[in-house]
């Protein structure tokens, strides 16, 4: 019974003592880098090209100084998301023929990247949905893949926007952003 007891108390001090090493071990490694990108207001939007759910090519620059451009970053899990599309594709309709062109870029990862289709068919979404499951895009503009995240861009080129997270109202101070960057003066050629 001794013998028992004291291989229990030894096998419970060498595991007190992995578990002391372990975290000291953690102490001693770098800090994770920061993240290498930060969007902020008043930078230049950078380009990318990518395919939509249809398997059309979107580039930002064929848009770029054209019209004011949403980037709306989602993903297939996301609930707000899903409570903030309503509110985008009444924005986009309402919007599109004055110079607004939203893009929804969905930050799934490969293993969901093929139920993007049918998520944006179930959410009726009117503008394109494009496929970032490499995470090229949201390496220039979400590299913390913060799902929703808003960006606007104004017809200069700049981003005017950045907002992640949506709660219900959002919405309001999102249409009084457009309509700034709309009637905002456009790019000079």
């Amino acid at each position: 019974m001794r013998h028992e007891i004291t291989s229990v108390v030894l096998v419970g001090a060498a595991l007190c003592a992995l578990s002391l090493l372990s975290c000291a071990r953690q102490e001693q490694l770098p800090p994770p880098p920061p993240s290498r990108v930060s969007i902020t207001a008043g930078k230049p939007a950078s380009d990318f090209t990518a395919r939509d759910i249809d398997g059309k090519t979107i580039t930002l620059s064929d848009h770029l100084t054209k019209e004011v451009i949403l980037l709306n970053f989602c993903a297939s899990w996301c609930e707000p998301c899903v409570q903030e599309f309503p509110h985008l594709r009444r924005i986009y309709d309402a919007n599109r023929t004055r110079g607004l062109f939203v893009m929804a870029i969905s930050m799934d990862g490969l293993e969901s990247a093929a139920n993007v289709p049918a998520f944006a068919r179930r959410n009726q979404l009117n503008f394109p949905m494009l496929i970032d499951s490499d995470s090229r895009i949201a390496a220039l503009y979400n590299p913390k893949k913060a799902a929703p995240l808003t960006i606007l861009i104004d017809k200069t080129g700049k981003i005017v926007l950045v907002r992640e997270g949506y709660n219900a109202g959002d919405e309001e101070t999102l249409v009084v952003e457009i309509e700034k960057a709309l009637a905002g003066p456009a790019a000079t050629p």
